[in-house]
């Protein structure tokens, strides 16, 4: 009898604990106080107010206590309070929400009172008596000149940038970066020398907007100057588009092009600049809004009405897009998925009136971000950046992104580094090809794939028009054991993808975002950029070599 009663109570403990093991986690949701003093929230400001008002944590999923998103939980909740028809599946490795959250929750943190400060001060970024060096030549043909400060030096981060050569004045440069610490409003930077100096301008605020995030830029042959925003204000994410006719000094606002959307996140632009295009100069924009991916195109009448581009063959969200054309005026946008992990691009043959079926280019191991030792806060972002090539005898479609190696121990987010500098699971660079014309595509290849331990990160690729030559970007770690410190590294192909040059280290100082006085919450930002065109390659990145604030620099390379 006793013996029995023994056994009934071990079985009764045993299903205890196995419904313990079994039960959703709880979920333990952080104090007001809490939430207060870890965002360092002033006492009677407009934030604490805000976050006052928004701890409905019931709202959330229970495990939103625990995920490695960086969106306050207060950011959380006042987002769906003016979005219910968002998708927040536990599937999607967003969460459901923008990655422009992020950049809100900074400008929050940094305004506590809710309003647009006055304008940044003129900072001419002129030459920077710090970045020369002298000039070298790798290989007998290419040329990298010095390291050039495109933003000056900075009193508040800049990152995130774009780049773009005007192709009938190669002279005229223009860039572009977030300004989330100042203004709000986004920095534009031109020169007129070759980058040689650079000027400063900011793009002015419309309608209700109280800030600018993820900058695109591009040129028309007539000149005039073009460049893409994010307007946010409260729970609303319209997409502007600007116009420059003096080369950048001055902008003003040209339309909405997301019409009524108002959960608009990481656009991008690409402009058709062939002379053998029959849509030359028309002005393509990429983005996503909530879970599909869109693109509107401009005319000389105007913008259009926003195309769903994203099908059934794209799960998640389509985040982290871009666009490209060729000689022939085919046109092509790019965009990974996080639900199935996927590269999709589509093709348009009528200037982006219509897009064609979706193709699969490659499926990725990681989903969304990667949590890396250089950017464990921030995590790196799986994006894609594409190009496009077309003569007589070619017709090759490009496209890049992160991801890890796919080594035994590195094929999925679980094995991700994250803050490990001994893990054995790396991201590299890839880049996946197609020879006919976007139809079909080859494996990816890794373009370089060190045996050290180090990460690969924030990749941009172009293409030259004139050349076919190939070029991408990146920052790396190498030769950091902590793999914390970046520089900026490049590589071409000058046989059409086929194979890729040895890399060559850009940058002359590192850069280490993970130190006091760095933007901890943005780190390098999502993204960097490239501009190439008749042999000359000018990249643009965050970095953060004074020891101060993220600044955008550059540096010039020449191709034979």
């Amino acid at each position: 009898m006793r013996r029995m009663s023994l056994l009934a109570a071990t079985l009764t403990l045993s299903l205890a604990a196995s419904a313990a093991l079994a039960a959703p986690r709880q979920a333990a949701w952080p104090s007001l106080d809490q939430q207060l003093k870890a965002s360092r929230v002033q006492p009677g400001t407009a934030l604490e107010t805000l976050i006052h008002a928004n701890q409905d944590f019931q709202m959330l999923r229970a495990e939103e206590a625990h995920d490695k998103l960086p969106v306050p939980l207060w950011l959380r909740i006042y987002w769906r309070k003016g979005h219910p028809e968002g998708n927040y599946s536990a599937s999607d490795p967003t969460g459901g929400y923008p990655l422009v959250l992020k950049e809100m929750a900074e400008w929050m943190l940094l305004h506590q009172d809710l309003v647009p400060s006055e304008a940044d001060e003129w900072r001419a970024p002129g030459a920077d008596p710090d970045a020369a060096f002298e000039e070298k030549v790798i290989g007998e043909k290419t040329t990298v000149s010095a390291n050039g400060r495109v933003s000056g030096a900075q009193t508040v981060p800049r990152s995130e940038s774009d780049i773009r050569i005007n192709y009938l004045n190669p002279l005229k440069i223009i860039a572009a970066s977030n300004n989330i610490g100042g203004t709000g409003q986004q920095a534009q930077y031109y020169s007129g020398d070759g980058g040689l100096t650079w000027g400063q301008s900011f793009l002015p605020l419309v309608s209700t907007d109280s800030f600018h995030s993820d900058p695109a830029v591009d040129w028309t042959s007539d000149g005039t100057a073009w460049s893409l925003t994010i307007g946010i204000k409260g729970q609303t994410l319209h997409l502007r588009a600007y116009k420059s006719t003096d080369s950048g000094a001055t902008w003003t606002f040209d339309n909405t092009f997301s019409g009524s959307q108002r959960n608009t996140d990481k656009e991008l632009m690409w402009i058709d600049h062939s002379a053998t295009s029959p849509f030359k100069d028309r002005i393509y924009a990429c983005w996503h809004n909530g879970n599909p991916a869109y693109a509107n195109v401009r005319t000389s009448t105007g913008w259009g009405t926003p195309i769903q581009v994203s099908k059934t063959e794209s799960t998640g969200t389509a985040i982290g897009c871009s666009l490209w054309s060729n000689a022939n005026g085919d046109a092509f946008v790019f965009w990974p998925t996080t639900g199935n992990s996927k590269i999709v691009v589509a093709k348009s043959t009528n200037g982006g009136a219509s897009w064609g079926t979706p193709v699969v280019a490659a499926t990725t191991k990681d989903s969304y971000d990667i949590g890396i030792p250089a950017m464990a806060s921030r995590r790196a972002l799986i994006y894609v950046a594409g190009a496009a090539y077309r003569t007589a005898t070619v017709n090759n479609v490009y496209a890049s992104w992160t991801d890890l190696t796919g080594a035994s121990g590195c094929t999925a987010p679980a094995n991700e580094p994250g803050t490990n500098a001994a893990s054995t699971c790396k991201t590299r660079i890839w880049v996946g090809r197609s020879t006919d014309g976007g139809a079909t595509w080859g494996a990816p290849v890794m373009i370089n794939n060190q045996a050290s331990l180090n990460d690969q990160f924030n990749q941009w690729l172009g293409v030259d028009e004139t050349t076919g030559r190939i070029a991408v970007i990146y920052y790396d770690t190498v030769g950091d054991a902590t793999r914390k410190t970046t520089n900026i590294w490049y590589q071409t192909s000058a046989d059409n993808g086929a194979t890729w040059s040895a890399a060559t280290q850009l940058t002359t100082a590192r850069t280490d975002e993970t130190i006091a006085g760095a933007d901890s919450g943005n780190q390098y930002g999502d993204y960097n950029s490239l501009s190439i065109f008749a042999g000359k390659i000018f990249p643009s990145w965050t970095d953060r070599r004074s020891g101060g604030k993220e600044e955008i620099w550059t540096v010039p390379v020449t191709e034979p």
